[in-house]
């Protein structure tokens, strides 16, 4: 990537202000908010069944930790870009091969090999590109093996910022005397977008030119060539023939023809769908802060039509003549001549044509939405987080979610949760609270198989309740 000088934004002093204000504001409440959860938090140890270890409540994460945002160590880099290169000056830092050293344990068993990339840099399957991903995919870097390429020494990396939503594409360029830092680079808009930019990584099933993907006809996503194991045994056995492998952990669990491999240090460990699981929440939260700073009194005063589009999106709710007149009445008022969810999500600042299509680059290939993470995609993620706001502030919901009891809310585990409210609480932990470190020592124990599954394990056992109550208000 070329290094730019930025090109300077003109805002006014009351903008500058306003802007400093609101995001000043969005962080108080986040910290609020993640007080709130510590508070809750509990862990028991596990209740033990006949398939594994169970929380006995949503809010038990079995192993004990001091935050769902646990710090690094002193002798580990925070990972975001800001965190990243303080450590490389304050550690005098040369080169990409030191700086991978320093990475916390859970950038070292999150990775997946690319032979095929679509991105900047060279790969091939004797030296593939690393991809790491970490524990929850907020911080993401592709690093290259290949000695010859010239971008070998160009750290490409993006981070997810929480208190605004928005990626950001930059890149650690070690190949001076000293490493620079080239924030923002402009090349990167081309193939992750603008306004609502993502990472490009592909959907369940189709994870082109990564290593495990599965190149044979069938249902099975995740299955290895033999060409994909051999190599990989090879880098295990450190026969890799790049410094860059050395700082990977590997599972003990043997690799062959036709599995899965297995992340390290994880009670689940299916790679490839915990690739997208971590990439996919990490978008599906940036979607949900940009949609609630936007335009916020709009996104509050409409969560209850984005709901009900949900369902319609889904299938599972009709309009009648009264509920479509009113909705029309809200297509005047946000100028859309449509009032299904993408119209809606986009009135309010969403581009989901841009947004969730991670599959494709943005500017030379046909936008897809359709990118699932197993048993769900980023509009059960967004709407997850939606409902769980929208009940903090409507009692009714609120009642409503708390009085639908469940049998098994997680699967495997039918004493975890006992309403619909505890199963929100605890796809919202896992999915979006728990982050890092704190998620890696979590999910050492107990992985929730189901995070993802969302809209059969949420929506469809409140429908009978909350499609009528969302009719009524829309109709208001």
């Amino acid at each position: 990537m070329k290094s730019f000088f930025p090109r300077l934004q003109k805002f006014s002093l009351l903008s500058c202000v306003y802007l400093s204000i609101a995001s000043m504001s969005a962080s108080a409440t986040e910290n609020h908010k993640l007080e709130q959860i510590n508070t809750k938090l509990s862990h028991s140890g596990g209740v033990a069944t006949k398939l594994g270890v169970c929380p006995s409540s949503a809010m038990d994460t079995i192993v004990p930790i001091d935050s769902v945002r646990s710090v690094n160590r002193a002798d580990q880099p925070l990972m975001t870009v800001e965190g990243v290169n303080t450590f490389i000056q304050q550690h005098n830092i040369t080169s990409i091969d030191q700086l991978l050293a320093h990475f916390p344990d859970h950038y070292r068993n999150n990775f997946s090999l690319v032979e095929k990339t679509r991105a900047t840099g060279q790969s091939n399957l004797a030296f593939p590109r690393i991809v790491l991903f970490g524990s929850d995919g907020h911080f993401l870097l592709n690093v290259g093996s290949k000695a010859d390429d010239p971008k070998y020494n160009l750290l490409d990396v993006a981070e997810m910022h929480e208190d605004t939503g928005k990626w950001e594409f930059s890149v650690f360029d070690f190949s001076g005397e000293q490493p620079r830092l080239i924030r923002h680079d402009p090349t990167c808009n081309e193939c992750h977008g603008n306004r609502n930019s993502r990472p490009v990584w592909g959907t369940v099933l189709e994870w082109n030119g990564v290593f495990g993907d599965n190149i044979a006809p069938g249902p099975q996503g995740e299955a290895l060539d033999s060409r994909h194991m051999e190599r990989m045994n090879e880098i295990i056995a450190g026969k890799g023939n790049s410094p860059r492998f050395d700082f990977l952990v590997w599972s003990d669990e043997p690799l062959h023809r036709g599995g899965k491999r297995k992340i390290a240090n994880h009670a689940f460990g299916a790679e490839l769908l915990l690739s997208n699981i971590a990439m996919g929440s990490a978008t599906a939260r940036a979607s949900y802060v940009r949609l609630t700073q936007i335009k916020p009194e709009k996104y509050k005063s409409l969560r209850e039509e984005l709901l009900l589009a949900y369902y319609l999106k889904k299938g599972n709710a009709f309009l009648d003549a009264k509920q479509t007149s009113a909705f029309q009445k809200i297509n005047k008022k946000l100028a859309i001549e449509n009032s299904d969810l993408d119209s809606l999500l986009n009135a309010l600042g969403l581009d989901t044509q841009e947004g969730f299509s991670l599959a494709t680059l943005f500017s030379k290939e046909t936008p897809n939405t359709n990118w699932s993470m197993g048993k769900g995609d980023l509009y059960d993620m967004l709407m997850l987080q939606i409902l769980d706001n929208l009940r903090k502030d409507n009692k009714a919901i609120a009642k409503m979610l708390n009085d639908r009891k469940v049998s098994e809310g997680v699967l495997d585990c039918p004493n975890t949760t006992s309403n619909i409210a505890d199963v929100i609480d605890i796809k919202m932990l896992h999915l979006f609270y728990l982050q890092g470190a704190a998620r890696y020592e979590v999910n050492k124990k107990f992985y929730l198989l189901d995070g993802e599954d969302i809209y059969d394990r949420v929506f469809i056992p409140i429908s009978s309740q909350l499609i009528p109550y969302l009719k009524s208000h829309v109709s208001m």
